[in-house]
């Protein structure tokens, strides 16, 4: 499944190149990054929550507990994405996104508020699937489903010829409303008494997930700072060229990311089980896979990233570089593990939260002094060196705290 969706993803992002060029592509990742950094913020956190409790609640067979918190985290994501629009209006509409070409940008506002909530919600319910053992589910809704309905409907206006920046973000916010449907359908055919009440504070539940929230807050910065400086700082066509070399260079981590789908429900039943070395044994299981599988396209990217942008249009070359800095980023990211998710599932948010201040600070600083001199390299350089950063201390948390060390590949026994 996770191969899948980045597959889709990346045929959905050529034929709008194709269609659009690298301005027209620079808006609209923009605009899903717009959309992303709002949705994050309105979740607080509960998708973490939700995969952490949902996970024990589910390892212990309380089917009561994982319906409950399953609704209340979807309701409550969902009244907050509704609110988010009042702020995320006029922040978008004043911030000089697109930079010259704001005024096209500032035009599809009122279609981003509209995916806000779809995508707020849908991301609170793959993790729920995730935590009762449905990583394909959650994978197909959240990364297949989407991105299969936007590529057949751009495809159909692409043979119309009425391609519009408004018309694909519009056809954008109805595939997550769909897939956020769908979504609800499949988990009351999956979970036994979907309705049934039981027990579980709401008070835990914002306690956990907010001090979550100033992570993924954090990680947002860390993800999407590079886009938004470009689109404020550059210029569109930089902000499209830059968006191609990153989408390319993480489908290097879609296996991290589909490993992640399984492995981080196991890490918070195990750690709260005390299986202390059953815990160590999945977390190098999985980092060596993860590695051993996302290799050859490392490879592929750094050796011939020329020509696999051509394939974009002449008009990208220009990515080359950039595109082999995030590469290596992602050879680091990959090679170190889940290194996020075993921090946090094992209870050690606060230090998660120092790594990613420090990092976004890094990225920040990085894109502000870079970007204005070097455009999509200079995006691309700092982004490199901060990610690198984040997943280095990760990895000495995970030494010093829990006395794991993912990159010991070849250990696969457990410690006695």
């Amino acid at each position: 499944m996770q191969i899948t969706g980045a597959a889709l993803s990346f045929v959905v992002s050529l034929l709008l190149a194709k269609l659009v060029g690298p301005t027209g592509l620079g808006l609209y990742f923009l605009g899903v990054t717009s959309v992303e950094i709002f949705s994050t913020v309105a979740r607080l956190g509960l998708d973490t929550a939700a995969l952490k409790f949902i996970s024990i609640a589910n390892n212990g067979a309380e089917h009561g507990i994982v319906a409950t918190i399953y609704r209340k985290c979807v309701g409550i994501a969902a009244l907050c994405a509704i609110a988010m629009i009042g702020p995320a209006w006029p922040i978008l509409n004043w911030a000089p996104i697109g930079a010259s070409h704001h005024a096209e940008f500032a035009v599809l506002v009122p279609v981003l508020m509209v995916a806000l909530i779809p995508v707020a919600v849908l991301s609170v319910q793959t993790e729920a699937f995730k935590a009762i053992g449905r990583p394909g589910t959650a994978v197909f809704t959240q990364a297949v489903l989407p991105q299969l309905l936007l590529l057949l409907v751009v495809s159909g206006l692409a043979l119309n010829g009425t391609v519009t920046l408004s018309s694909i973000l519009a056809y954008y916010a109805g595939a997550f409303l769909v897939a956020m449907l769908l979504a609800f359908v499949r988990w009351r055919m999956i979970v036994r008494d979907a309705w049934r009440k039981a027990s579980f504070s709401t008070a835990i539940l914002l306690r956990t997930s907010l001090p979550i929230l100033i992570v993924t807050s954090l990680n947002l910065v860390m993800a999407w700072t590079d886009t938004l400086v470009l689109g404020i700082l550059s210029s569109a066509d930089q902000v499209g060229i830059y968006g191609v070399a990153l989408r390319i260079s993480a489908t290097t981590s879609f296996v991290l990311i589909a490993v992640n789908s399984v492995v981080a429900p196991q890490f918070a039943a195990l750690h709260s089980s005390g299986k202390h070395a059953e815990l160590e044994t999945l977390a190098r299981r999985s980092t060596f896979w993860t590695l051993a599988i996302a290799s050859p396209l490392i490879v592929l990217f750094l050796v011939f990233p020329t020509e696999i942008l051509r394939v974009f249009g002449p008009q990208f070359e220009g990515g080359a570089w950039p595109l082999r800095l995030l590469t290596l980023a992602q050879l680091v990211n990959v090679s170190t593990g889940l290194l996020t998710s075993l921090l946090i599932m094992t209870g050690h948010e606060k230090l998660m939260r120092n790594n990613l201040i420090l990092s976004a600070t890094v990225n920040l600083v990085g894109n502000l002094l870079l970007v204005p001199v070097l455009g999509a390299l200079g995006a691309a350089i700092s982004t490199a060196t901060s990610m690198t950063v984040l997943k280095v201390v990760s990895w000495w948390i995970a030494r010093r705290k829990l006395h794991i060390n993912t990159v010991n590949y070849l250990n696969f026994k457990s410690p006695r």
